[in-house]
């Protein structure tokens, strides 16, 4: 990288970036919000995400699964990691991009796993009891936002006998926190979502049905992602 100019990298990498990433992940079905990021739904309607990470002469990607049916995270990589898992090295691990030869090589192995060892990871969750399992047992989140999503996926999936025992749950992770955290937005946020929740199964399960369809395209819209709404 030290022989070529910042412009020079960057026409480089731009271009490497459109042939190895941009076409080949559209052709699977991605579209490309901005520069580093790519989504497309599942068969369950959960968006599959990827960020591209880039830090001087490296670069990573962030993978990821949003349940649209629950606000609360939409913002989150609650389910997910990053590329370097795959890799039997390190989670955490860059690829080197510190030539052009190397930039494509380095593409070429990083495509190579999302095509292959991601992708299977993002089908195996489109499986209803595989998402419900890894969903219930994120350990990088507070518990909090585990049980609302859990509630609102018991919702989702017509398990309406299990979603108040997780509203439950959420109610009382909200009460084990101090005053001043209770008045911090995200929890707001939460304790708005579980009463919305609640109420709906008290209205029945036509209102729990009809509130998840409206959650599912509103989570799209807020996200800017309504070209992908069918």
């Amino acid at each position: 990288m030290s022989e070529l100019t910042t412009k020079e990298f960057n026409v480089i990498y731009k271009k490497n970036f459109k042939e190895y990433f941009d076409k080949p992940l559209k052709k699977d079905g991605f579209y490309k919000k901005g520069t580093i990021n790519f989504y497309r739904l599942n068969k369950l309607g959960f968006l599959e995400g990827l960020n591209f990470q880039r830090h001087y002469d490296r670069v990573t990607v962030n993978f990821f699964i949003t349940l649209t049916c629950c606000q609360a995270v939409k913002d989150s990589i609650g389910i997910g990691g990053r590329l370097g898992n795959f890799t039997g090295i390190e989670w955490d691990y860059w690829w080197d991009l510190s030539d052009e030869e190397t930039i494509k090589v380095s593409m070429q192995k990083m495509l190579k796993i999302i095509q292959n060892e991601l992708y299977e990871w993002f089908e195996n969750l489109e499986e209803e009891k595989m998402i419900i399992k890894q969903n219930l047992n994120q350990k990088s989140c507070d518990r909090i936002y585990v049980y609302i999503s859990q509630a609102t996926l018991m919702a989702k999936f017509k398990k309406y006998n299990e979603i108040i025992p997780y509203i439950k749950k959420v109610e009382e992770e909200y009460n084990s926190y101090p005053q001043e955290e209770k008045e911090w937005d995200w929890v707001k946020n939460i304790m708005e979502e579980a009463l919305i929740l609640k109420e709906k199964v008290k209205e029945g399960h036509k209102s729990i049905d009809e509130y998840i369809i409206w959650r599912e395209k509103e989570t799209l819209l807020e996200l800017g992602l309504e070209k992908l709404l069918k």
